[in-house]
C-alpha cells in the first residue's frame, strides 16, 4: 500500500522521481506509468498531479531552474558581472546535458500556442532578457535577446555533437562578439 503523504509532498516526490528518471536514462525514458511505478502509486494518481505528460515535462523544466538559480546564487559572487552569470550558465548545460536536452526539447514543444509550457517559455524568455539587459546596461533587450538566441543555437549543437562541439570555447568567442572581449 503507498505510504500517505501531503499532497505538496506527493507533488514533489513524483518531481524528484521524474527527475531522477530523466537524469540517469534521459527524458526518452520518462512515462506517467513508469512515474508511477517508481513512486509506488497508480497512473491516475500521478495524473491527479499532472494531467499528461506535456505538463509534467513542464513542471520539471520549471524544477530544473528553480534548482540552477538557487545553486548559482550560492555559487556566485555577490556582484557577478553578466558575463560571470552568463558563463556559469554554459557551464551548467555542459556539466547537466540531459537536463539541457529536456530543457531543449519542451522548449520546442512549446512552440505551439497549445502546449501547457508556451506561456512559461514566453515568460521566461522575457524575464531572462530583461534581467541581462539590465545588467548590460542598456536601455532595450535587443542585445539580451540576442545573447540568449546565440546561447540557444550552441546549446544545440552540443547537444547534437557534445563529443566534437566545444561548448564553452565556442560560447567564449560569441560572447567576445556580443559582449565585448573578457578584461
Amino acid at each position: 500500500m503507498a505510504e500517505r503523504l501531503a499532497p505538496e509532498v506527493r507533488r514533489e516526490r513524483i518531481l524528484d522521481t521524474a527527475l531522477a528518471i530523466i537524469d540517469a536514462e534521459g527524458h526518452r525514458r520518462l512515462s506517467m506509468a513508469e512515474v508511477a511505478r517508481r513512486c509506488d502509486m497508480s497512473a491516475p494518481g500521478v495524473m491527479h498531479y499532472f494531467p499528461d505528460l506535456p505538463t509534467l515535462l513542464v513542471a520539471l523544466v520549471r524544477r530544473r531552474d528553480e534548482r540552477d538559480s538557487a545553486e548559482f546564487e550560492a555559487s556566485l559572487p555577490p556582484a557577478a558581472d553578466a558575463r560571470t552569470v552568463l558563463d556559469a550558465i554554459v557551464a551548467n548545460i555542459a556539466a547537466r546535458p540531459r537536463a539541457a536536452q529536456l530543457f531543449a526539447m519542451v522548449g520546442a514543444d512549446a512552440l505551439d500556442p497549445a502546449h501547457p509550457g508556451h506561456e512559461y517559455f514566453r515568460d521566461r524568455a522575457d524575464r531572462l532578457a530583461a534581467q541581462l539587459a539590465r545588467w548590460l546596461g542598456d536601455q532595450d533587450h535587443d542585445r539580451a535577446r540576442r545573447v540568449f538566441a546565440a546561447m540557444d543555437g550552441l546549446q544545440v549543437h552540443f547537444l547534437r555533437d557534445p563529443e566534437n562541439f566545444d561548448l564553452m570555447d565556442q560560447w567564449g568567442a560569441t560572447a567576445d562578439a556580443l559582449l565585448g572581449p573578457r578584461t
